[in-house]
């Protein structure tokens, strides 16, 4: 029961923590360029983790 109930919680977090990984690779991506598109990498790592957060989440929820 223990680990149907861990893969759940694993399953249920892809969406947020693709966007804080989304949110670190465009902070990493955004220091090789001017400050003030720091802002825009950001958000576009965001919304780029969120949308592969997504896909994973459905591609395994599915298969539960």
């Amino acid at each position: 029961m223990k680990k149907s109930s861990d893969t759940k919680d694993l399953i249920d977090s892809l969406i947020p923590l693709g966007m804080i990984f989304g949110s670190a690779l465009g902070v990493v991506f955004g220091m090789f360029f001017k400050p003030n598109f720091l802002v825009f990498t950001i958000a576009l790592g965001a919304g780029i983790g969120y949308l592969f957060g997504v896909i994973a989440y459905g591609i395994f929820r599915k298969q539960e």
